[in-house]
């Protein structure tokens, strides 16, 4: 783009538009670095217009930083404000007028901006409890989807052969998705360059003479491996051994005892228990 063809005098991005408030304490992420990215843009197609970034706070993690202070360098101008403070927009004719609270002047300054930017929040998508649903996996209370362990597993979910990645993770940059999409798509192949999976032995089984039908197991069970069916004309747990952890939850609740885990049977607990209190 050429000096000519940008034609704005002023131009004010406003952040955190719908974001770190009351309804929604939670940062975006991603608009700091790109206001900040833009800015430069601008200074260096039009150095003569005046950039104004309003923030709440300005989080250009990492190497962004140093973007941070090369903008302010070239004149980019940060001014600071909170929710008891917004910026106050009008329009006057064809003008624009923006009112904001200076917090270093302690006064209100007039702004007359020429093009207004706002960073909107990012949220989550409203699908996302559909499609949890659907596929068995956890959200986190913002409504993104939630991996199995931050460090040790963090494209995996604790339902096995589903990954995930990229902005249904959480807010983040093209290339922090695109590492990700890598992760998860290595994770799948180690799956799908095998001719044959070994599954877990310790699995939850079910005594059908014993089981009511109550459904407390499947609605303690965390992975979703028990489903009740009806055999006979009455209502039945049943086992999806393929999702089975083995945890056992389900066992323990069980108010009939009709629920056991492979290897750790009733029997095999009491023996130890009794074995362990001979030693005392």
């Amino acid at each position: 783009m050429a000096d000519d063809d940008f034609n704005a005098k002023n131009v004010v991005m406003i952040q955190c538009v719908g974001a770190r408030t009351k309804e929604n304490p939670n940062c975006s992420r991603i608009c700091c670095g790109q206001a900040i990215k833009n800015a430069l843009k601008i200074k260096e197609t039009s150095p003569s217009t005046e950039v104004y970034v309003l923030f709440k706070d300005i989080r250009s993690y990492g190497f962004k930083e140093d973007y941070y202070r090369d903008a302010a360098m070239k004149g980019v101008l940060f001014i600071n404000y909170d929710d008891e403070h917004k910026p106050e927009l009008t329009k006057d004719g064809d003008l624009l007028r923006m009112t904001v609270w200076e917090p270093v002047l302690k006064q209100k300054l007039e702004l007359n901006p020429d093009l207004v930017v706002l960073s909107a929040a990012t949220m989550p998508n409203p699908g996302n409890k559909h499609l949890a649903e659907l596929l068995k996996v956890p959200l986190n209370k913002d409504g993104f989807f939630l991996e199995a362990h931050m460090k040790l597993r963090p494209v995996d979910f604790a339902t096995d052969g589903v990954f995930l990645c990229g902005m249904a993770h959480s807010p983040k940059y093209i290339d922090e998705s695109i590492a990700q999409a890598c992760a998860a798509a290595s994770r799948a192949s180690t799956i799908l360059s095998k001719s044959q999976l070994e599954m877990e032995g310790i699995v939850a089984n079910v005594n059908e003479d014993l089981c009511s039908g109550c459904r407390v197991c499947e609605h303690l069970c965390a992975y979703k491996a028990i489903e009740i069916q009806t055999k006979n004309g009455k209502p039945m747990a049943h086992v999806l051994e393929a999702l089975c952890k083995g945890c056992g939850t389900c066992g323990a609740a069980c108010p009939t005892k009709a629920i056991t885990c492979g290897h750790f049977t009733t029997e095999e607990i009491m023996a130890q228990v009794d074995a362990l209190l001979q030693e005392e």
